[in-house]
């Protein structure tokens, strides 16, 4: 009878990296400026439960992550992939974690970051978001005395 120890140690055991000396992490940004340190040397489908499991989500819940350029890395495509993480995440990296809501009307994407204050902490990163999440729609038009209006808070998904 296998222990838990051992199905965990078979379920996230891959073949050894071409690099084994270097140290091959990403730093998830979430929650209150919560920093985690995920090792990238796994099989996404384990990187991607263990990240839900670390950060506090519902493992059904769709997540993805933010590079410092704004690019996604479109991990709910990969989510029960085999390949090793690494192979889609650059290590020593940081990201911002994100929550991947459906939209029902236009059938597209919603990401909402998982970081409390973003938008004051990282303002470039919520203007992208928000460009992301809307790729079809026009820049929000001119409000009252000449100044756009702005959401002070992100929304979240409809399910919560």
């Amino acid at each position: 009878m296998w222990t838990c120890f051992e199905l965990w140690l078979s379920a996230v055991s891959v073949e050894p990296t071409s690099r084994p000396e270097q140290e091959m992490f990403v730093s998830i940004l979430f929650g209150e400026g919560r920093t985690e340190i995920l090792n990238l040397n796994c099989r996404l489908i384990n990187f991607i439960h263990h990240l839900k499991e670390r950060c506090g989500l519902d493992v059904k819940e769709s997540v993805d992550l933010m590079d410092a350029s704004g690019r996604v890395m479109n991990l709910e495509a990969v989510q029960h992939s085999l390949a090793p993480a690494s192979g889609v995440l650059a290590e020593r990296q940081h990201y911002v974690l994100l929550r991947v809501c459906r939209d029902d009307e236009s059938g597209g994407r919603k990401y909402v970051p998982l970081l409390n204050n973003c938008s004051q902490s990282h303002p470039e990163l919520t203007d992208l978001l928000k460009k992301l999440s809307n790729p079809n729609k026009e820049p929000e038009s001119v409000t009252r005395r000449g100044r756009r209006q702005r959401r002070k808070n992100i929304p979240s998904c409809d399910k919560e």
